[in-house]
């Protein structure tokens, strides 16, 4: 799983450039650095492709195929080199949303700019604008703008998903206004709440990243998984627990693994569950552009 491997550098890029130029002679006007600077990521997504909405935090940086750093943004950086250079900046995320899981995401698109660095100066980049790859698919999205939703509470879930237009409520960013978002609510701390998709989905094969993109508001943890047959069982398997936010967050959840350490898995579903967490009065739990996301593999 190559993903996972590209984990953890954002420490050691910091850490191995201080060390560099802690020990340089300052005299020798081959080891004064040029500067880049970066302030944010930009990214655009196409109508069929859901929100534009995202939370890439970070930028791994190469010179010609050769990784800088990783760096949390806004950054500044030094790069041992001067005049026309081709440097390629690649979006990285907190793999659900783990500061210690920083990674390249993989279905974004990689920008590379032929820069005019000057060293001892500073080359300042207001954003990197980036889309979704040619090649990736959404097999699912779930916006809550339609009437029928592609989501639907099981047999023991004792409360019902639902739409809210309400604007204090509904998730809404920049340019694509306020539209409707999923509302659960609970007040009995007997009560269970579960969802899961309508239609079942065929994980590409094993090692192929797969991500659930949400943008959630919550006052009470969430359970996000997903149940799958193996060998003819029904299989339940929560992936992670959405922690409490008072604001509109978002979170790419890793559903690799399932498919890697179970290759006969198929008809998969994805779930959504909670209960009352004790001490809290009410649950108001808020959902938003749900997108399953893959590369298409069959190419």
């Amino acid at each position: 799983m190559r993903l996972f491997l590209r984990s953890g550098f954002l420490t050691f890029a910091s850490v191995a450039i201080a060390a560099l130029f802690s020990g340089c002679d300052n005299n020798d006007p081959d080891l004064v650095p040029a500067y880049i600077s970066v302030d944010k990521i930009d990214f655009t997504a196409q109508y069929e492709q859901g929100t534009s909405s995202h939370k890439l935090t970070d930028v791994w940086v190469y010179l010609d195929e050769t990784l800088l750093g990783a760096y949390e943004l806004p950054a500044k950086f030094p790069v041992l080199a001067e005049g026309k250079q081709n440097i390629t900046f690649r979006p990285g995320f907190r793999i659900n949303g783990i500061a210690a899981t920083r990674a390249i995401y993989p279905f974004a698109t990689t920008v590379t700019r032929e820069l005019n660095l000057t060293r001892d100066s500073v080359t300042h980049i207001a954003s990197v604008a980036s889309t979704y790859k040619n090649n990736v698919l959404f097999p699912w999205i779930e916006r809550f703008e339609s009437g029928t939703l592609s989501i639907e509470r099981t047999q023991r879930s004792h409360v019902n998903i639902q739409r809210t237009d309400d604007p204090t409520l509904a998730f809404s960013y920049p340019g694509e206004g306020t539209g409707f978002s999923g509302l659960i609510e609970i007040e009995s701390d007997t009560a269970i709440f579960e969802a899961v998709t309508r239609e079942t989905f065929d994980f590409p094969r094993a090692g192929s990243e797969v991500f659930l993109e949400i943008n959630f508001k919550t006052n009470n943890p969430v359970t996000v998984g997903v149940f799958y047959k193996s060998s003819g069982i029904e299989v339940q398997r929560p992936m992670l627990v959405l922690n409490k936010s008072e604001n509109w967050n978002k979170i790419y959840v890793n559903l690799t693994t399932p498919k890697y350490d179970t290759p006969n898995a198929t008809d998969f579903r994805i779930f959504f569950g909670a209960k009352l967490e004790s001490g809290n009065e009410k649950a108001t739990i808020l959902i938003d552009n749900l997108k399953l996301v893959h590369f298409n593999t069959s190419k």
